[in-house]
């Protein structure tokens, strides 16, 4: 069975950084949420902007639209979930848990998995996005968080983290919080 940790938060909280990591140092496979809603995207013909606020709220309308036709909520998990148990991963990273039944579904799959929560604050995190894409604007910007967390319930997935890892203060002291999360698991 794989061993499997789930990275949890809102835009630009550092996700991609602790994915990166954890691949990087401890040879863990990483996948993305956002992976599965591209490849549909592309399929879709939606993805035609270059703006990455556009292209982000495009995905993530798209996850809404097939959380509704399909009647699940936990749809791109269960793509991610086949995905990991035809390649027998041993190590999975997963990037950008945002569902409550993402989470319960992973829970029932796998006996280790674990979530991490990634809190930044939003004035840092804004001026990552406006390092990514200079037409950011902070009104769409905190209308996505608030998407996210009250519509979307990223709020109630915040709350059943295993682990909070603190990215406020530099690379190093959040490389440490991570390492000292996989030796509280001992993986």
């Amino acid at each position: 069975m794989p061993f499997v940790i789930g990275l949890t938060g809102l835009a630009s909280s550092g996700k991609g950084t602790v994915s990166n990591y954890l691949v990087k140092k401890y040879n863990f496979v990483k996948l993305v949420f956002s992976d599965i809603l591209k490849e549909e995207a592309e399929k879709r013909g939606l993805l035609k902007t270059k703006n990455i606020e556009e292209q982000k709220y495009i995905l993530s309308k798209l996850g809404e639209k097939l959380r509704k036709e399909t009647g699940k909520w936990d749809i791109l998990a269960e793509k991610l979930i086949e995905k990991i148990k035809s390649k027998n991963f041993e190590k999975v990273v997963i990037d950008g848990f945002r569902a409550i039944e993402e989470v319960k579904l992973f829970r029932k799959n796998f006996k280790d998995f674990y979530l991490i929560f990634i809190d930044v604050d939003e004035n840092v995190r804004f001026s990552r996005r406006k390092l990514e894409d200079q037409k950011t604007d902070i009104k769409d910007f905190k209308a996505r968080d608030r998407e996210n967390i009250e519509n979307l319930g990223l709020g109630k997935v915040i709350e059943l983290a295993n682990f909070k890892v603190d990215n406020n203060t530099g690379l190093e002291n959040l490389y440490n919080q991570v390492d000292n999360v996989l030796k509280q698991i001992n993986h």
